[in-house]
């Protein structure tokens, strides 16, 4: 939050955040819920003079947990608590978007709270208005393909607790969900053909992701996702959350936020005792030894530094920070694997960079 409002506070528009499944705003054993991270941030903004008004509108349909809501965050008073589901209040959303930059924050309890149809009202504002609209995501890629094979009355795989986070698993269920009412989280029964492959499980559910990100890719320039797991050694993740913006100073901004993110995880992995190699998986701790093989394949032919910069962050999102590609391109012009179009070292993103030939 705190980047994100410094940055589209300079589009001059009034900011609209939205919390479309907000929970209580603050769990029972104290630790803040979106709510409060989100309100707390915007209250920091305002204090230190943030030229534009921000308005925060959650939305909790849990009568009890609506209740505590109200409570969490009435000292907040930019900030609204709405009672009902989040599509009760599309049509706000969608009138404030024509005016307003929109940060949607949709993170449900369960994949079935989503209706992409709905939200897609929202994003279609992006074909016809200058406004700038971010949602970021939580997408329950595991609970949709375990819902989606108990639709099609495919097998279940048992939950394994050595590569996933056997707790949070919600599926299978005792009435199993429809296809129609799948078929609304997603946008089509595109997802049918993924399930009914032979393919395994865990590439089932990078598939789905995948698929939810080229439809979003429809509306929005920058689309990304991140794996977050529940342990370091999982190989199926918990969830990804899942980026989309038009604009790609959004997706550089988000990308050193989960980086940071990433660190933090990484260093609570870390063994107690030192170790003569890195231990903990490369998803967690990357190998910044491989960035000049991928800046490589950007620089066959003259390419603005700027451009490759973001070529990089779409492949390897979450993995190296802005700063640390910049870094890396520095040092190879210095050291002659690169060269850039002015012969110097220290150049913008304006300026053109290629590899260097190779001597006979």
């Amino acid at each position: 939050m705190p980047p994100y409002l410094t940055k589209i506070a300079t589009q001059k528009a009034p900011i609209l955040i939205v919390d479309a499944f907000a929970g209580p705003g603050k769990f029972g054993d104290g630790e803040l819920g979106s709510p409060q991270i989100i309100c707390q941030s915007v209250e920091i903004a305002l204090s230190k003079g943030l030229s534009v008004n921000v308005s925060v509108m959650c939305i909790e349909s849990e009568e009890e947990l609506f209740k505590d809501l109200t409570k969490s965050i009435e000292s907040f008073s930019f900030a609204t608590a709405n009672h009902g589901e989040f599509g009760d209040y599309i049509d706000e959303i969608e009138r404030q978007a024509k005016n307003h930059s929109v940060f949607l924050y949709v993170d449900p309890w369960t994949v079935e709270g989503l209706e992409w149809e709905r939200m897609d009202r929202v994003f279609q504002h992006l074909n016809i208005s200058n406004m700038s609209i971010e949602i970021l995501l939580n997408f329950n890629a595991p609970s949709f393909v375990r819902r989606g094979l108990a639709a099609l009355k495919l097998s279940i795989p048992e939950s394994d607790p050595d590569i996933e986070d056997a707790e949070e698993i919600d599926a299978p269920f005792a009435t199993p969900p429809s296809i129609e009412r799948l078929n609304l989280v997603v946008s089509g029964d595109w997802w049918k053909t993924i399930l009914s492959s032979t393919a395994n499980f865990s590439s089932k559910v990078l598939d789905m992701t995948e698929g939810v990100c080229s439809r979003l890719s429809k509306r929005f320039k920058e689309v990304c996702y991140s794996p977050i797991k529940a342990q370091p050694h999982h190989t199926i993740p918990k969830y990804f959350l899942i980026f989309a913006s038009r604009h790609p100073d959004a997706l550089i901004l988000m990308n050193d936020q989960m980086v940071k993110s990433r660190k933090t995880l990484a260093e609570l992995a870390k063994p107690k005792e030192p170790t003569l190699f890195e231990m903990r998986p490369t998803d967690l701790v990357p190998d910044i030894e491989t960035l000049p093989e991928v800046i490589l394949k950007y620089v066959s032919k003259p390419t603005q530094r700027g451009i490759v910069i973001l070529n990089i962050i779409r492949e390897c999102f979450g993995q190296f920070a802005h700063k640390d590609i910049r870094g890396c391109i520095e040092q190879m012009l210095k050291d002659g694997k690169l060269r850039s179009e002015t012969g110097k070292v220290r150049i913008n993103d304006n300026v053109k960079i290629f590899a260097a030939r190779k001597s006979n």
